[in-house]
């Protein structure tokens, strides 16, 4: 996680302390299953009340696992790219 560092001072909050708002959009950071990368970033969003044994998701409704990891590292809100309009 030391290598995370320069990311994770930015707009990142670590998973493992905060979490973000149920079904709001944002870049979740995960462990990457290519061999180009250690580390890559998805749209997702949080939703334990919707499938508590696997509350991340993507922004169509599946489980992260789905496209490789759901292994949530860190998170940054993405209201203002995703959502037009919106002043977060």
């Amino acid at each position: 996680m030391s290598s995370l560092a320069p990311i994770l001072n930015t707009a990142f909050a670590r998973a493992a302390q905060q979490l973000p708002s149920d079904t709001r959009p944002v870049l979740a950071l995960r462990p990457s299953s290519y061999s180009c990368c250690q580390y890559e970033v998805v749209t997702a969003r949080y939703m334990p009340a919707y499938r508590p044994l696997a509350p991340w998701r993507d922004l169509s409704g599946d489980d992260l696992a789905d496209s490789g990891s759901d292994q949530v590292l860190a998170w940054a809100s993405a209201d203002a790219i995703l959502i037009p309009g919106s002043a977060r």
